[in-house]
């Protein structure tokens, strides 16, 4: 028998790393995957689906990033908000009580037919679905711009947020319009300086420029602090009333980012089965090891 290496405190030190490392991708595949999928398909950010269940927003992006999970507790009203069930966000078969009346008619009928009659109802059944994914694909394939959505965010208020050089984040799709584009990132607001044109949360289109015209609303950063305001000659500006208009020189390192296009409205997110063929084509479009 070969022999057994010692027990130290780095061995358990890397069983202990394994298993927390095992655990972060359990909880990412099975609920943090899941429930980015439903919140973007549903149209919901991270600060409304977290007001929804009365937790903090660093909860949800917790959830989502694997870092942790819901409570048992949570479950049913985070179902019923993005619009599941809790068996198919467990990962257990669905019920018949999830199917629809038309549903368990069609499966009461389909009883009665004859083995060939079932047979032909199942490849007209393939031949359809084969058919609507195809449709589907190729809507995808040219109705939807891949987009990074910065990882830092913008602040919409007196105090900035990091906003470095650094673009950690993530790919997001968008429906195809003019701004999508044009746009070379997304970027999420924070605050409510900005409002009614903005909100606290909304998804920014960004085209990255150095200039900008006075009247126009940009992306800012003065020593490495993230601005969202209007350009004017004399500063930059909130549009709700109770901020003051920032004021930078040349030793704050002050520097426009981008000009803003617009906001991604909830709709221009895939739903869950476009995102899916979304990813379809994505991972095709990877070339093979």
């Amino acid at each position: 028998m070969a022999p057994t290496a010692p027990l130290s405190q780095g061995n358990i030190t890397d069983l202990t790393e394994l298993k927390a490392k095992t655990q972060f991708a359990a909880n990412k595949a099975q609920y943090g995957d899941k429930i980015r999928e439903r919140r973007i398909a549903c149209g919901i950010n991270q600060p409304q689906l977290a007001h929804v269940l009365g937790v903090s927003k660093n909860t949800i992006c917790n959830w989502e990033a694997g870092r942790s999970r819901p409570d048992l507790n949570q479950l049913v009203l985070l179902c019923e908000t993005l619009k599941t069930t809790v068996p198919w966000f467990l990962g257990a078969p669905d019920r018949l009580s999830d199917l629809t009346k038309e549903e368990l008619r069609h499966l009461k009928n389909y009883r009665f037919l004859s083995v060939p009659n079932k047979q032909a109802v199942d490849r007209l059944i393939d031949a359809m679905l084969d058919i609507e994914d195809k449709e589907l694909h190729a809507r995808c394939k040219n109705g939807f711009q891949r987009i990074h959505r910065n990882g830092n965010k913008t602040a919409a208020g007196v105090i900035g947020n990091n906003l470095s050089d650094y673009q950690a984040g993530e790919y997001l799709y968008v429906r195809t319009s003019r701004a999508a584009c044009m746009a070379d990132e997304i970027i999420t607001v924070t605050g409510d300086s900005m409002e009614p044109t903005f909100h606290d949360g909304d998804d920014l289109l960004v085209e990255h420029t150095e200039e900008l015209s006075p009247g126009a609303i940009g992306i800012f950063v003065a020593d490495g602090e993230g601005y969202v305001k209007e350009y004017q000659p004399d500063g930059l500006h909130s549009h709700n009333p109770r901020y003051p208009v920032l004021k930078f020189s040349e030793d704050d390192h002050f520097r426009c980012v981008g000009r803003v296009l617009g906001v991604v409205a909830p709709d221009q997110y895939p739903t869950g089965i476009e995102l899916e063929a979304l990813e379809d084509i994505q991972r095709e479009k990877r070339p093979k090891e």
